[in-house]
This record gives C-alpha cells, structure tokens and sequence, in this order.
C-alpha cells in the first residue's frame, strides 16, 4: 500500500485536476434546477431507509421498489442527520453531495488511466474527459440515477484492474464490494460481475493448463462470487425478503421500461415503444466531443484489431484484458437495447454508464496516435477540443445539457425543431427567478405546458417561494411558460417576455399573457 507521500508523489498531476474540479463545483452547485425525477429518487430512498431503520414495511408494496437505492440511502442518511428541512436546502445538498462522487470517481479514472497507460498526460486527458463532457458534468449534479451508476463504474474499473494486479485476497474483497455497490443502484451492473466472473474462470484454466495453483484461483473465483452476491443483498433492502424474485423484477423492468411518451429525434415524433434502431448511436454521435467522439470510434477498431491479432494477449491476466471489458461494456448495452427493442427516453442517458468505456478505448487509440513525435500535436488538438466544449459550458451555464456538438446544424431554432432539449425542465429555476427579479407585484401567476415547474419552485428561497402562484389557464395566470417538450411548434401567444437559448435554439420560453 502507498503511503501519503508515495500516492502525493505518484498521482499529483490527478490531485490538482481533482482540486480544480471540486473548487469549480463548490462555485456552480447551486445554479441547477430540480429534474424531473429528483423527487421520486429521493422517495425511493426515504422508503428504503425507514424500512431498513424504522421497520417500516411500506418498501413491499411501493411501486417502485425493487429499483437499487445504495446511493439514495446516504442521500436520506446525510438528509436526516442533518435535519435538513427546507426543500431547497435538501436538493442543494442533494446536488453537491451527487458531484463530488462523481468527482471523486474521475480521480479513480485518472488512477486507473495511469497504472494502464504509465503516462500523466493520458491519465489527465482521462479526468477530462470524463468530467468535461458537457451533458454528463450538468447531469452530475441533479441526476442522481445514471451517474452514480456511471461514477460506481469507473470506481469498480480502477479497483478491478489493482485487483488483477496485485493478485490479493483483500482487493478481490474490495472489487466484489465494488461491484456489489454499483449492481445496488442499477441492476446492470450484474453485467460486470458476469464479466470479472469470466477473467477468474479463464485465470483458473490457464493456471491448470501451466500446471500452477489452480485451486488457488478457482478459490479465488469462488470468493469473488459469494462476496458480491452477498454484498449486493447487503447494499439492497428489497433483497433482504425474496432477493431472485425481486432481482428479475428490476431486471426486467430495466430491460421492458414502461412509458408511453414520445421522444423528438430529427424532427419526427416517435413512440417511446417504436424507436429506430439508431437511436443510441446517433444521439451519442451528436451530443460527444468530436475529437473525443472519433478517438473512441478509433480505439473500438485498433482494440478490435489487436484482440484478433493476438487474442490470448487480450483474455489472460494481461494490461490488456482490461480493454476487452470495456469494449464489451461498450458494445453489449447497445446491442441489447437494439435487439431487445428497449424503450428509452431523454436522449442516451439511460447508457451514460458505457462513457467510461468509451473513454477508455478513446484513450487506447490517443495513446497510440500519440506515441513518438506527435505526442505534442495530439495535445495541441485535445487542448483545442477542450477549450471548444468548454467555452460552451462557460457560455451556456448551467445549461450544458443542452450541448451538442458540429456534427448536427446550430441553425436558428434547428435544434428546437428536431430533438428534445430540456427534457427534465431544469431551466424552469432559471424562468421563475427571472419573473421575480423583473416582476415587483407581490404575487406572480404562472401556468405552464409540462412540469416540473412546482420542483423548481421549491429552488427559490423561502423568503420569495410564497410570491410564486402555480395556477390553471382559469385562474387567469400573468405568465405561461414551455420547454417545449412534446409541444416543439410556437404557441399563439403574442408577447415574448423572456427566453432562454442555447446553439440558437429556445431552450424555455416565457410568454407574458393579456
């Protein structure tokens, strides 16, 4: 084990980008409207944790509950020991405490990015990418459902490539625990531990083929099975009664989501059931870096080439073998949302979880480009491409969900028209104080097209929250506003009084009523 100045030593380069991070969103947690699902996540955890603390047994008849709440539950737990009350103090926290695991799971990353490659340039290229994504850097925040999922894997990647390294009993413990914890907040997570299960099996042939400890290693298998099946009951309340039964009803539901919405892709309204089959694959193509997004296409066919080149390379306990993982982890949820003709919605971020893969096999191929004398053109361009998504997200905080990249037309309104933007409504928190920094009456009437307004309600502070009147079309309300979910086309309403826009396109609009 490193010691503290051994790991200072060894890892600074990740250190100062982790403090720079964490500096930035100490700065910026509090621009971020509520989502959506904020709320239902956060009664997923308030349900499991007075089941597993109160014996409350409403947790057997909630709808909702087979879905994994490892993360939720320390949500709850922070929320409660606190005695935090006020809403917006409590998605404040919620939103802060959401960035910071997704931070510190980048470190992680950046780890592990350098044990593989040895090179602190590509390990930082790594933190990066992970963390200045657009999209995923905003969804850290108020997306407490894909990325701790996100965040717990590339956590488990690190500690999976140690693991295989080091070759001890404690780090096997700690990769079942690993994986036990990121299979708590998402079923697919099973997946992974399919997959470490394969590269014990093969350890254990290989060590019987070369006539070594092979028992050692099938034990080791062993260990790892019946740690991560124990632990996954242990960081899953639902498991405790019925865990197969209550397993396959969350995989299922995973695989089979109900939802009869509709989602806008290249200006034609789709069925949530009826989806082309390139759905994935294009919103990942537009909503990526480009320079990041043609690296990982890159790496995907030089791993690929690699692997049928020298397979053994790729399956026996090599650097390498790591890579097949992540091309697996890549490729398999797309094929199966394809094959399996899953519903999605809101653009890909039921698979932000295959990003790090992504990165990873990105990285493969930016080590390669790299190598001799184009290690400086390779970070001049990565540098370029940086400094292009990020005075996006500087222009377009806190918006930086929004992002797409050149690959799709930023034409006046084109994005509006074709995709769906703010599908959570989080500029709703945007709109509301925007009425009541330009608006002196003591009570402002909003109606709105789609929730959820009255989430970002609770975002204003207390002393203005009770100036803010969520009315029907009836009640004669002053304002009307739209994010243009479901509804793309304009409304009859003639006087604009505030919009909000990113790449030309109207994000939220308030109309001001006669």
């Amino acid at each position: 084990m490193l010691n503290l100045k051994q790991f200072t030593n060894s890892y600074w380069p990740g250190i100062i980008l982790f403090f720079i991070t964490v500096a930035i969103g100490l700065s910026v947690y509090q621009d971020y409207g509520i989502s959506w699902d904020e709320p239902i996540q956060r009664g997923m955890g308030r349900v499991s944790y007075d089941y597993v603390f109160h014996n409350d047994t409403s947790l057997i008849i909630y709808n909702e509950r087979s879905h994994g709440v490892a993360f939720e539950l320390p949500l709850i737990a922070i929320e409660r020991k606190c005695h935090i009350t006020d809403q917006r103090d409590l998605y404040l926290m919620r939103h802060l405490v959401t960035h910071l695991f997704f931070l510190i799971s980048a470190f992680f990353g950046y780890i592990l990015c350098f044990r593989l490659f040895k090179d602190q340039l590509l390990a930082c290229m790594g933190y990066i990418m992970i963390v200045f994504n657009p999209r995923i850097y905003a969804h850290s925040f108020f997306n407490t459902k894909d990325i701790p999922f996100l965040s717990a894997l590339i956590i488990l990647f690190a500690i999976t490539q140690i693991a295989f390294d080091k070759k001890k009993t404690i780090w096997y413990l700690l990769m079942a625990l690993a994986c036990a914890y990121a299979t708590s907040i998402r079923a697919m997570g099973i997946l992974f531990g399919v997959i470490i299960s394969f590269f014990f099996l093969v350890d254990t042939i290989t060590a019987w083929i070369k006539k070594e400890n092979a028992a050692r290693a099938a034990g080791n298998m062993l260990l790892f099975m019946v740690a991560y099946c124990g632990l996954t009951i242990a960081t899953w309340p639902i498991l405790w009664t019925r865990p197969i039964f209550h397993f396959a009803e969350e995989f299922k539901a995973l695989s089979h989501i109900y939802w009869h919405g509709f989602i806008l892709l290249n200006g034609i309204n789709y069925p949530g059931e009826n989806l082309p089959w390139y759905y994935v694959p294009e919103w990942i193509s537009i909503s990526t870096p480009l320079l990041w997004l043609f690296a990982g296409a890159f790496g995907i066919i030089l791993v690929l080439a690699a692997f049928i080149k020298k397979p053994l390379s790729f399956i026996t306990n090599t650097p390498n073998r790591n890579f097949v993982m992540y091309g697996v982890c890549f490729a398999l949820p797309i094929l199966m949302v394809i094959f399996l003709k899953s519903i999605l919605y809101d653009d890909w971020r039921h698979l932000y979880f295959i990003y790090p893969s992504f990165v990873m096999l990105a990285l493969f191929a930016l080590s390669k480009a790299a190598a001799g004398n184009r290690r400086k053109l390779v970070a001049a361009l990565f540098l370029l491409q940086l400094g292009i998504s990020g005075s996006f997200m500087i222009k377009n905080h806190p918006f930086e969900h929004v992002y797409f990249n050149e690959l799709v037309s930023h034409k006046p309104e084109y994005l509006r028209t074709h995709f769906d933007l703010d599908y959570w409504g989080c500029a709703d928190k945007q709109a509301i104080e925007y009425i009541l920094a330009h608006d002196n009456t003591d009570t402002v009437k909003i109606w709105w097209s789609l929730d959820p307004v009255g989430n970002n309600r609770m975002m204003i502070p207390a002393n203005c929250r009770e100036r803010v009147k969520l009315v029907g079309e009836e009640l004669h309300p002053t304002y009307f506003m739209t994010n243009w979910r479901n509804h793309p086309e304009d409304y009859p309403y003639k006087e604009v009084y505030h919009d909000i826009k990113v790449l030309n396109s109207t994000v939220l609009r308030i109309y001001k009523l006669p």
